[in-house]
Order: C-alpha cells, then structure tokens, then sequence
C-alpha cells in the first residue's frame, strides 16, 4: 500500500493529499468564488476570489499549513485543513475560527450537507482513516461508513442529500465510492485499474447525476491524473482533460458548467484554470495579491 502523505506543496499550492476529496466547492447560493492554499507570501495560507481572479482576499494568516476545504452550501462558512490535521471552520469573510475536531488524530474534512447542517470528515481516531459524520457545531461525531481493515478518506455530499462520496482502497486499488448518506449500501463506482480521486479531489455537478474527478487510468501515472466526468452510477466515464503534469481540481461553478482546477507545474506558479465542464474552453487564470 502506497503512504499516505499528510500534506505536499506543489508549484506553490498546498495540496492535501490526505484530505483527498477536499476541494473548495463553491457555494450552492452565491457567486461563484473559489478558495485557495498558496505558498505566494512565504507560508502556506488561503484566499479566496472570484472566477476570474478578482476581488482576492486573504482569510489566514497563521503559522503552518491552512488547506482551503469546500463552502458551506449556503456560502456563510468555509471548512479547512490546519496543520497536521483538524477539522476547522470559519466564517466566509474568515472571522470566527473555530477547531471543530479539537481530539488527537489526523482528521480533515469531506464536506456539506445540503442544508448546511452536517459535516462528513475523515479521521484516523480508531486506528485507521475513516469516514465520519458530525453537526455542523462540532457535535454528535460518529462513524458513518465504518472499513475498519482499510482506508477511508471522505468526500462531497450529493447537493439532492441522498449520497456521500468517498475513496477507499477497500478492493486493493484507490477506487471512488458513494454510500447512501447513512452510509449503508457502499458501492465502488470507478472500478479502474488506476488511482481515482486519491491526491487529486473529486466533486458532485449540482445536478447530483455526475461526478468530476481525478484518475491515472489512461496514464497509469502518479504524477500526471488526468480529470474525467461520469454518471453517478460510475458509467459514461469521460476524460476531459490532456495535459502534462498534474491536475487537481479546486471547485465547480454553481451553475455546474464550468470547472476549476490547478495544475503543477505551471507559469506563474498561482495560476489556475477554468474550463467547460466538457472540456472545453480551457483559459488560465491568473491573480493579484490583495493590496490590503
């Protein structure tokens, strides 16, 4: 089994490879703003801004690694990384910190319930990376999928709340799985001889009948995952992204059609990109500093 490692920085962007379903999802309500990590000023912080690379805010400013996690569904509050591991939430303007998962152990968020009122995680309190689920206060932790001879790293939650995401080498391979959102019925939806979502990330579209995620399949590489969409039922797979490198994806616009994603290395090394959700009208994105 390949280490898990708890956190890498590549072309200055943090990424969380322990919190493998990470990404910064947009909120359902709002504009579409994308959060963050970047080495940019010396230590590893997130910001978020818009789309196109505007209205830049910086939200952390603490020593140590802060690893962009998704909005809250109604765009108030953001989950992150912190460090060697916690579960912390703050408001979207980046007041109110709080260490939802003060315990010992590695633990980083998977993300929302639709109503903003839970919270699926992953954590290694029981010996080995699982999926968990709390309120959205901190309270009422308990394992939702328990795999308890394998490794578990949580994802979304289906915007319709029926499904919650997550990857597991369960089978011998990193494969992506939905559970139901009691987390009965698991079911492995890649079933690819690669790596699917581990490192890389993995997203519902809002209409909770596709997936977008991370793969080596095609490359049979760890160092270039190329991104794909398919069905929610893993079929239709279609790989939507050539490029050398690696690509990671960062959050999906609330409309659904359009995705954004990083990729190391790149020129400047804060770039991002946005591209169709098919692929197509791939544009670089690049970004200022806030001045204040």
């Amino acid at each position: 089994m390949r280490r898990i490692r708890i956190a890498v920085l590549l072309g200055g962007l943090a990424l969380l490879t322990a919190a493998v379903g990470t990404i910064a999802a947009a909120p359902a309500n709002g504009p579409w703003r994308i959060a963050l990590t970047t080495d940019r000023e010396g230590d590893s912080d997130i910001y978020t801004m818009n789309a196109n690379g505007t209205a830049v805010r910086k939200l952390t400013r603490t020593r140590g690694i802060d690893g962009a996690g998704p909005y809250s569904p109604d765009g108030r509050q953001l989950l992150y990384f912190r460090n060697q591991g916690g579960v912390w939430v703050m408001h979207a303007d980046g007041t109110g910190k709080r260490n939802l998962t003060p315990n010992q152990g590695f633990n980083a968020p998977g993300g929302w319930s639709p109503d903003s009122q839970k919270i699926v995680f992953t954590t290694n309190r029981d010996g080995n990376n699982e999926v968990y689920v709390m309120n959205a206060n901190g309270s009422g932790q308990r394992n939702l999928v328990p795999s308890p001879s394998s490794q578990e790293f949580a994802g979304p939650w289906s915007p319709d709340g029926k499904t919650v995401l997550f990857t597991s080498d369960r089978d011998g391979n990193w494969e992506l799985y939905a559970a139901d959102a009691d987390g009965k019925n698991p079911r492995n939806l890649s079933r690819s001889p690669g790596i699917d979502g581990r490192g890389s990330g993995f997203a519902w579209l809002p209409d909770s009948r596709r997936i977008v995620f991370a793969s080596t399949r095609d490359t049979r590489d760890d160092d270039n995952p190329e991104l794909y969409v398919m069905n929610g039922d893993g079929s239709g797979v279609r790989r939507i992204t050539h490029l050398s490198g690696v690509e990671y994806l960062l959050s999906v616009s609330t409309d659904g059609r359009k995705i954004a994603f990083g990729r190391y290395p790149a020129k400047p090394r804060w770039a991002f990109w946005v591209m169709n959700a098919d692929g197509t009208g791939l544009r670089k994105v690049t970004w200022a500093l806030p001045t204040s």
